[in-house]
């Protein structure tokens, strides 16, 4: 789990392309009691939910803070993200040294992730609450 997130982390580095019509994407990660989750770190991380010919969608990340906010980028801090939809992966740990995830495995994984996200024009802000 670790190394994949390393390789996006270092494709994201690598660059994907043009900025065009990037949107500031923001968030925040709470527990189903509305508070933000204990974690010595964390990761938001947006990946396309499909794939094909002409999609522009590009993976986006995003820091967690301790207030549980955050903000997505592409490549680099303040530059957005692409509008389209995503399936939404959290990689909170309670215990990085320990790889003990502070939030229930299924959001770990863009295939077992209920979490979703329509990035436009009029969506920019999402609010996600984390269910046991």
């Amino acid at each position: 789990m670790a190394r994949w997130l390393l390789m996006v982390a270092i494709g994201l580095l690598a660059g994907c392309g043009g900025g065009d019509g990037k949107l500031q994407v923001t968030g925040t990660v709470t527990g189903a009691d509305g508070q933000p989750i204990p974690c010595e770190g964390g990761t938001v991380l947006f990946q396309p939910a499909t794939t094909g010919e002409g999609g522009t969608a590009k993976h986006a990340t995003g820091g967690v803070k301790p207030d549980g906010t955050f903000e997505m980028m592409t490549r680099m801090p303040g530059d957005g993200m692409q509008p389209g939809q995503y399936k939404v992966v959290l990689q909170l740990w309670k215990n990085y040294n320990k790889q003990e995830l502070a939030v229930p495995k299924k959001y770990g994984d863009a295939t077992t992730t209920p979490l979703e996200a329509t990035v436009d024009g009029d969506h920019t802000h999402f609010d996600f609450k984390v269910e046991p």
